[in-house]
């Protein structure tokens, strides 16, 4: 993971966008906060679902309306 102290004003906003989050501007009165903010967005809750970063791969099953079937 990544030291969020570490990181450079630019490179916290950076990361903080690629994860869909916008940040104002950072100052040194909103960095503490931003950098929270950015360890939230990294490490999910417990008890938290994966969340799946790439394209689905089809499984197989079919949810559309247009298959015909029993029910």
């Amino acid at each position: 993971m990544v030291d969020v102290k570490c990181l450079s004003d630019r490179d916290l906003q950076k990361q903080l966008k690629k994860l869909g989050f916008s940040p104002g501007p950072i100052l040194p009165s909103t960095r503490k906060v931003y950098e929270q903010k950015l360890v939230r967005l990294l490490v999910p809750p417990p008890g938290t679902p994966p969340i799946l970063t790439g394209p689905r791969e089809p499984d197989g099953s079919t949810d559309s309306d247009d298959s015909e079937g029993s029910y």
